[in-house]
């Protein structure tokens, strides 16, 4: 099985590392023409410490050409920030084979739905949060902290669930078939804690450049609160469409980044105290960066525009996307993944149930 992984960044490195090592051909694919130039000076080779010991592997291909990297694939495992998605989409668009499989490892809250309005296909699934926790050491290097992670999948339209997972499981064997992408999507725990941990962290980010762990230190007893309060307005969006959700420290537990304890709990505080995976991971050097834009934009946003949709209301989550939208000065209801770009605009609670399920 020939499998592109689209993306250079932390989980882009480790899904080629890990593919690699489990023996199948892969093509690494970057819009960096810089980044590849330095693979292919370095062989190929991406050294990797963390979960999976230490040491190498020659990824078979490098390459900033689309067409290169999909045409031929079986699979096409897409590793990018929901801020990149749109360039991704519209550039694999002329070249990706009707029967190959997309899988967005993640697709945030509403990528997949995005996905199949802008490719014009189904056979895609989503991943509610990264196979990885990782993140790259230099331009040729990774580090892996958790792997093998059994992540919750919904497939677009449902109906093509098993024949989808069929392919996805030979390189992610612990994937978990979800009912459908608005399953996949409402589990995008990163959702839950990166925004209120920017947000209410921002002036020790501005101050320090970062200087602090995230999870660790950043989220203390209050913004804790606030995760859980989130996360039950997600819950609530859950329901309104047939979905009985874990909460996020259940699903933080599931995904094997804290205790039992602290999912028993259901006390965000106690699951960031309590988790080594991400215990490491150092705040954002800016407001600029990906917690911010994309989970914002495709994290909490479309989990609003599903509320508003079904008529439940998300007064904490909307707050932070209009905190968001003046801290950053960015429209964030127009350039992120609203109703229009999930291709729901319109539709009623029980025609995106269909639509989600036939296609």
């Amino acid at each position: 099985m020939k499998i592109a992984v689209l993306g250079g960044g932390h989980g882009g490195y480790a899904a080629a590392a890990d593919l690699t090592l489990r023996g199948y051909e892969v093509c690494l694919f970057t819009f960096s023409a810089a980044r590849v130039e330095t693979l292919h000076n370095n062989d190929n080779v991406i050294s990797y410490t963390g979960v999976w010991g230490e040491g190498s592997c020659r990824v078979a291909h490098v390459s900033n050409s689309m067409e290169e990297a999909v045409s031929g694939a079986d699979l096409v495992v897409m590793n990018v920030p929901g801020t990149g998605h749109e360039r991704y989409l519209n550039a694999m668009k002329p070249y990706l084979r009707g029967d190959t499989v997309l899988y967005m490892n993640p697709g945030h809250t509403g990528g997949a739905l995005r996905a199949a309005h802008i490719l014009g296909r189904g056979r895609i699934a989503e991943a509610n949060t990264l196979s990885y926790i990782a993140r790259k050491t230099s331009e040729t290097s990774v580090h892996v902290s958790s792997s093998d992670k059994p992540v919750t999948v919904g497939v677009f339209p449902a109906k093509d669930t098993e024949a989808v997972l069929e392919v996805i499981r030979k390189a992610y064997p612990y994937v978990v078939a979800g009912r459908d992408v608005l399953e996949s999507s409402l589990c995008n725990i990163n959702a839950m804690f990166h925004p209120p941990g920017v947000v209410l962290n921002a002036g020790w980010i501005e101050h320090t450049g970062g200087d602090f762990r995230f999870y660790y230190d950043g989220v203390t007893p209050a913004i804790g609160k606030v995760i859980r309060m989130v996360d039950e307005e997600r819950l609530a969006v859950a329901k309104a469409y047939g979905l009985k959700l874990d909460n996020f420290c259940t699903v933080l537990y599931n995904a094997g980044s804290t205790t039992k304890e602290a999912a028993e709990a259901n006390d965000p505080y106690k699951a960031c105290q309590e988790s080594e995976a991400n215990k490491f991971i150092k705040a954002p050097p800016s407001l600029d960066h990906r917690y911010m834009h994309e989970d914002i934009g495709s994290g909490l946003l479309p989990i609003a525009e599903l509320g508003r949709l079904a008529g439940v209301p998300t007064p904490i989550t909307d707050a932070h996307v209009t905190l968001s939208e003046a801290m950053m000065g960015r429209d964030y209801h127009a350039e992120g993944v609203n109703l229009e770009k999930m291709g729901l605009d319109g539709k009623t609670i029980e025609q995106v149930l269909d639509y989600v399920t036939r296609g």
